[in-house]
């Protein structure tokens, strides 16, 4: 592998590990492996087996997820620190050798993760803010089966006057696959449609179950159009 490659962290389900969302992604990190390294982060908190998890994945416990749903696991921090928590995360892993990170992808709860990631930075940015890490510029975005708001950050926007709708619109370019067999399909669809602007937010849906693609023909399609979308915001830099 090449560790000057630039990096990609990618953000598991919930009811999964970072261990198998590097499985479920082995067929589209193989097709990108000349162009990208792609770094998993582990949500912190325990959790039952997620949508499609079992019983593929049996015997892969523990299971995480990003959002406490009772037990907190000796955590004492809430939805906003955790977000701050994945910053430093990746900050961490920076420091190692490497590459820049340029993206994030996320998969279904792990959208929230890479959304909110990518909305936090923007608003940084539009208010004069220092960014969570000086080191890390984000470029685009990858939301897959994806479902609910961005993950809030600890920064108290309203009281610095970013309360509007319209504020919480990503503008950072971002890719969107749905699968039309996905049961949580609506949840993908409010997703995109609430939370960014269309003319940077481009929709490949597919004849898929909620999964990431595992047949040849829908990881080549989705490794092109991240290929694509790498291409167009380093164009635009």
């Amino acid at each position: 592998m090449n560790k000057s490659l630039p990096r990609i962290a990618c953000f598991h389900g919930g009811g999964s590990s970072a261990a198998i969302y590097e499985i479920q992604c082995s067929f589209l990190t193989a097709l990108l492996a000349h162009e990208f390294q792609f770094e998993f982060f582990e949500g912190p908190f325990d959790s039952i087996a997620g949508p499609g998890i079992l019983p593929a994945f049996g015997g892969f416990e523990p299971y995480k997820s990003w959002f406490s749903k009772g037990e907190s696991n000796g955590h004492n921090w809430t939805e906003q620190d955790s977000l701050e928590w994945v910053w430093t995360m990746m900050e961490e892993r920076r420091a190692g050798q490497g590459g820049e990170w340029v993206g994030v992808m996320g998969f279904s709860e792990g959208t929230r993760i890479a959304s909110g990631l990518l909305l936090d930075q923007q608003r940084r940015e539009k208010l004069g803010l220092r960014p969570a890490v000086p080191s890390i510029q984000l470029r685009f975005g990858v939301l897959c089966m994806g479902g609910g708001p961005p993950m809030a950050a600890h920064f108290d926007y309203v009281s610095a006057g970013t309360t509007t709708n319209d504020q919480r619109v990503i503008r950072i370019p971002t890719l969107h696959m749905h699968g039309l067999r996905d049961k949580f399909l609506a949840l993908g669809r409010d997703q995109y449609n609430t939370y960014f602007d269309p003319s940077r937010a481009f929709l490949f849906e597919v004849d898929y179950h909620h999964a990431m693609p595992w047949l040849e023909k829908e990881s080549l399609a989705l490794a092109q159009r991240i290929q694509s979308l790498h291409k167009k915001t380093q164009a635009s830099r």
